[in-house]
């Protein structure tokens, strides 16, 4: 698949789009097979992508990173697919992720920078994938996990929640019987005990909660305000409430209240004939 083929399939926004092309045809570097190797190893991620930034020089809106991301998908993740017989749907859903994050860049700043390469070689190296309303992440560091992740896109209501775990352990035992027994955890502000007074125990969001056995509450955090809050980073009387979540954790959070992000395994009633 060329590049630019694949550019296309995504979706990728059309302002977008065209400094991608502008790109590919003044381009004039090479990035080594080591270097793309480095992508495809978790270990490397860090390295790999702090040596292709080296190669590339100046690149203040991601735009050449993210080419060359795209190129080693085009080149090597689709391959890979086809070779596993994993399906274009699936395919196009997981490498989507970098189209859902220029799309809400453009949403909160009114421009289309790529920020988000440090992410990326989890798609890239077939670690990572979208079935349904979730993401799936096999993690084989020191202690095998499944980490599952929450898309700002997804459907959280039970029914598509469920539809997506009962599809993914479909998927893993067809093309990961390895990781069948392994862990399956969260780490999310959708995962904070406070969230069942600020929502109320009808909230799509508590009822996923439920799903999972919390094992760590870490209060300090402060990264949920990036997901709640685009753009903000202050607490005040200034946060938007747009949302009935906004809302009230405005209101709970000016009360003084701590809130924070929340870590999780999903357990025995988090099969999905229990959602």
């Amino acid at each position: 698949m060329e590049t630019m083929e694949l550019v296309k399939l995504l979706d990728i926004p059309e302002v977008v789009e065209r400094k991608l092309a502008d790109y590919e045809s003044s381009r004039d570097i090479i990035i080594s097979g080591d270097l793309t190797a480095k992508i495809l190893r978790r270990s490397q991620w860090k390295d790999g992508l702090h040596n292709i930034q080296e190669v590339l020089g100046d690149d203040p809106t991601g735009v050449k990173i993210l080419w060359e991301l795209l190129h080693i998908v085009s080149t090597y993740s689709y391959g890979e697919y086809v070779k596993r017989g994993i399906s274009d749907d699936i395919f196009v859903a997981t490498m989507k992720f970098c189209t859902r994050f220029l799309q809400e860049r453009y949403k909160t700043y009114q421009d289309y920078n790529f920020l988000w390469a440090w992410w990326f070689p989890r798609q890239i190296s077939l670690s990572e994938y979208r079935i349904g309303a979730l993401e799936y992440e096999f993690v084989d560091g020191e202690e095998r996990e499944i980490a599952i992740h929450i898309p700002s896109d997804a459907d959280m209501r039970k029914e598509s929640v469920a539809c997506s775990i009962d599809e993914f352990n479909q998927f893993r035992k067809r093309y990961f019987p390895e990781w069948e027994n392994v862990i399956m955890s969260c780490d999310t502000w959708m995962l904070m005990p406070e969230l069942k007074e600020i929502l109320g125990e009808d909230s799509n969001i508590v009822a996923f909660q439920n799903l999972f056995e919390i094992d760590h509450v870490d209060y300090d955090a402060m990264w949920y305000m990036g997901w709640i809050y685009p753009g903000i980073e202050t607490i005040d009387e200034s946060l938007p409430e747009r949302t009935t979540l906004q809302r009230n954790l405005k209101k709970y959070l000016l009360a003084g209240k701590k809130f924070g992000v929340a870590r999780g395994h999903l357990g025995v009633k988090g099969s999905s004939k229990a959602v």
